[in-house]
């Protein structure tokens, strides 16, 4: 008999089930349900704030806390429940309703889903998902990818290597101040991430609270439902159709589009470094790179995440298209999209966790590296053209270019060549042409290592 890996559609349920399975306590339809329970109670616990029912004794709050731990029995009974009356919120109702009065406490079953909408629920159970799984699993990851390249940042800030610009070799860099240029892009996005708060509303079928104010007119409903949507750390909505804005999911998305894209472009650098010889993946060898090639250590953990990166990419994009566009007051369609938040953000932690991986087995060829920077030494053409031009030469530029230019230039031509110039130009080489790279790279990790110190 098959295994339920090998059944699944999806690779996220299948082939990298354990590496996702830490997520369904977030983003599963069952934390769904669950959360969907916590926002019902918490309405329950609102409206006995405002004197809308009546105070909870003690042992109906210790019964209100054991109904918010998630529970395997009771998404099993709110799915039976789906079955007949085939809305997915109301099963939850009828779910909280059942246990009211098992517990003795009919009198309150009046009030559960009172004068709202589901979406009332479902934006913020869909946030909870959000801030919570986030919060405990995906940033986190982002994090170790970071962590990973201030340590490759700070090893090699001194090591020189070649730089490439249109593919050609350029000038001297150093290795550790190109993984800068990653670490910091990732740092100035996820201090973005740092400021973002997600949004809710709470106000009814179509955003006018009008059930709630013909029930209770004397109440300041939106001072309720700020107070309601603030205690769950969003910012308040005041004016929505019977849907919150997506505005703010669409800002979520676009800040892990825009830092997946980041990773993409360091997946394909490290691709092509390894490619070049000049960075080795140590302990990889029972690893099997080909059916046929034995020699063959692959940069898989490189190439699954980039895989992966364009999955979640492709559902981000789809999402931001999506999301903001309802028709009049609200339709369905947003739903379906909305099921698939647990998915993108699978397909970005496969991504984070194979790239963090990956960086931890890297270490650099030092001999691959110092063949190719010495192997010609026109890289040096454009130092020694400024300091040509430092000193009065207005023909600088074009003078090199015609000794250097699709020339292979050795250590020994290239002192023959300087001979007759400046001292400063004669001792340009490989090692010291570096500008500030090397301390840019330790600036980098100190940046980077403080934000880790204080975390997200």
């Amino acid at each position: 008999m098959l295994i339920d890996d090998v059944l699944a559609i999806s690779p996220i349920d299948g082939r990298y089930k354990k590496k996702t399975s830490s997520l369904r306590t977030h983003f599963s339809e069952a934390a769904l349900i669950s959360y969907r329970i916590k926002i019902e109670l918490l309405y329950l616990r609102t409206l006995s704030k405002y004197k809308i029912v009546r105070p909870f004794a003690k042992k109906e709050l210790n019964i209100f806390s054991k109904l918010e731990e998630f529970d395997e029995a009771a998404v099993g009974r709110v799915k039976e429940i789906e079955k007949i009356t085939h809305h997915d919120v109301k099963a939850v109702e009828y779910y909280l309703r059942e246990q009211f009065i098992a517990n003795k406490m009919d009198d309150l079953s009046p009030f559960i889903h009172f004068a709202i909408t589901s979406e009332d629920i479902n934006n913020l159970a869909y946030r909870s998902m959000l801030s919570t799984g986030l919060t405990a699993e995906i940033v986190p990851s982002t994090m170790e990818v970071l962590r990973e390249l201030a340590v490759l940042t700070d090893k090699y800030s001194a090591l020189p290597i070649l730089a490439r610009t249109h593919g050609q070799a350029a000038i001297p860099t150093t290795f550790g101040k190109e993984f800068a240029v990653f670490a910091e892009r990732i740092l100035f996005i996820l201090e973005e991430l740092e400021d973002f708060k997600l949004h809710g509303k709470f106000n009814g079928a179509v955003g006018g609270y009008q059930a709630m104010q013909s029930a209770y007119p004397s109440l300041n409903w939106p001072k309720f439902s700020q107070e309601l949507v603030e205690s769950l750390g969003f910012s308040f909505v005041a004016v929505s159709t019977q849907i919150c804005p997506a505005d703010d999911l669409v800002k979520l998305f676009s800040i892990f589009y825009r830092l997946n894209g980041v990773l993409l472009d360091l997946n394909q650098d490290l691709w092509r470094y390894i490619s070049d010889g000049w960075l080795s993946q140590k302990g990889k060898e029972k690893f099997v790179g080909s059916s046929t090639m034995p020699q063959k250590i692959n940069p898989i953990e490189f190439e699954n995440s980039e895989g992966n990166l364009i999955m979640a990419n492709a559902l981000f994009e789809g999402m931001m298209r999506k999301l903001p566009i309802s028709r009049l007051q609200r339709d369905l369609s947003e739903s379906t999209v909305l099921r698939n938040i647990g998915s993108v953000f699978a397909y970005c932690f496969i991504a984070y966790e194979s790239l963090s991986g990956g960086l931890s087995k890297l270490v650099a060829n030092e001999k691959a590296i110092n063949q190719d920077l010495h192997a010609n030494y026109n890289i040096l053409a454009e130092g020694w053209q400024t300091l040509a031009r430092k000193s009065g030469d207005q023909e600088a530029y074009e003078k090199v270019a015609k000794l250097l230019k699709n020339k292979i230039v050795s250590k020994q031509d290239w002192q023959v060549l300087t001979k007759k110039e400046d001292q400063q130009i004669q001792n340009l080489s490989p090692e010291n042409y570096l500008g500030l790279s090397i301390q840019l790279s330790k600036d980098t990790v100190k940046k980077v290592n403080n934000f880790l110190k204080k975390g997200l």
